[in-house]
């Protein structure tokens, strides 16, 4: 039976899978050869992986790094196994901890991006092309008058790269949601850059505004990729797997799915399923604060459903930075009236005042400007447009 006729069959029960959790990735990022020129960038406590291929024509980056120290970082860790520079930059998802290290290698490197990708990045707004300029200080004069846009291609269906006899195909799997990731294969090594749907050992982010597309996507997704039978596997976040784990994520979401059809059925409302869904099946796995987002869009997609729509309103405020997490993406924020926010720094985010996000201090005095999104749970906090703090 295909996969699709198992995600639809609405009595299908399903098993979690068995395999063991592994630990999530170190405190410092990991670069490791997976095969002749070609090497993976494992970012640090399961941030976003990059995969580097080497070429005699220029090298092949896929995806930039988390943050600014990162893209440095991964851009040395190329230096060092070839003294080719980077002429290709494949943006698997439209993200920013894929996508914000790409202008450290602009201009100067083409960026290969879906249709829909390319469609989002010709609509930045002006506070997000001056953030994406900035975001290296010595990139900010060369990139003046530049905009993302102006250095990529895109493409509908398929892509596919012959550099120097090496063989690189970008796949995008069509869904009326997918919005517009894609992986990389190296059929010649059996080498896949996985990306949104090849979560390894973290609860993957899905969304009820369908941002970051949804189960019945990703599953189709994983069904096209594991009819490729990679060797290995590199995900969007997590430890270099192979191809068991992207079986691992398939039986992850059948059963996800049918948690949420079972309480369905039993009479529960959205916030009662909201409640009680968990994953713990999956032991070990990071970023259990997904599970909210999750189940509400499930019930979305098992009602269905479209995406969510999502209002987002403008606010700011003067205040205090509290409790910094993760490098400065999330922070307590505690206004010059009184009130808690939590705040998130996003790819675009423009901040002024210090270097970037690591650079945030807890006690510094700061004006942010926020979005506030109306009848949708904030969980990750609100993000922010633009922050200017006293260093």
């Amino acid at each position: 039976m295909r996969l699709l006729n198992r995600i639809l069959a609405m009595g299908l029960m399903v098993l979690a899978g068995t395999a063991a959790a592994h630990a999530i990735t170190g405190e410092k990022a990991e670069f490791r050869k997976l095969a002749d020129d070609v090497y993976a960038y494992v970012g640090k406590l399961n941030d976003a992986n990059a995969m580097v291929v080497v070429t005699n024509q220029g090298v092949v980056l896929v995806d930039t790094g988390n943050n600014q120290p990162d893209t440095r970082d991964l851009a040395e860790k190329i230096k060092s196994v070839t003294d080719q520079p980077v002429r290709w930059i494949v943006i698997t998802q439209n993200h920013g901890d894929h996508f914000g290290g790409s202008p450290y290698f602009q201009p100067g490197a083409t960026l290969l991006v879906h249709d829909r990708v390319a469609k989002d990045l010709a609509a930045m707004q002006p506070f997000q092309i001056k953030s994406w300029r900035k975001r290296f200080p010595e990139r900010t004069a060369s990139l003046d008058k530049l905009k993302p846009s102006d250095m990529m291609m895109s493409f509908s269906d398929r892509m596919t790269l012959n550099l120097g006899g090496k063989r690189i195909e970008l796949i995008y799997v069509d869904d009326t949601y997918n919005p517009g990731d894609v992986a990389v294969w190296l059929p010649d090594s059996g080498v896949m850059h996985a990306s949104f749907a090849g979560y390894k050992d973290r609860h993957p982010d899905i969304r009820p505004d369908y941002s970051h597309g949804t189960t019945v996507g990703m599953l189709k997704q994983l069904e096209a990729y594991l009819a490729l039978k990679p060797k290995i596997v590199v995900p969007a976040h997590g430890p270099v797997g192979d191809i068991r784990d992207l079986q691992a994520m398939v039986d992850y979401l059948l059963l996800g799915r049918q948690k949420v059809r079972v309480m369905m059925e039993k009479g529960m409302d959205l916030p009662a399923i909201i409640k009680d869904f968990n994953m713990n099946e999956f032991k070990g796995w990071d970023r259990g604060s997904h599970f909210e987002w999750m189940a509400e869009t499930i019930h979305r997609e098992l009602n269905g459903q479209g995406p969510q729509k999502v209002e987002l309103v403008e606010a700011s405020a003067k205040g205090t930075l509290g409790e910094i997490k993760e490098d400065g993406r999330y922070f307590g924020f505690r206004t010059d009236d009184g009130k808690d926010l939590r705040l998130r720094v996003a790819s675009d985010t423009n901040i002024e005042g210090v270097a970037d996000r690591t650079k945030l201090r807890t006690g510094m005095k700061g004006t942010a400007s926020y979005l506030i999104p109306k009848n949708f749970n904030p969980a990750l906090g609100y993000d922010i447009m633009e922050i200017t703090v006293a260093p």
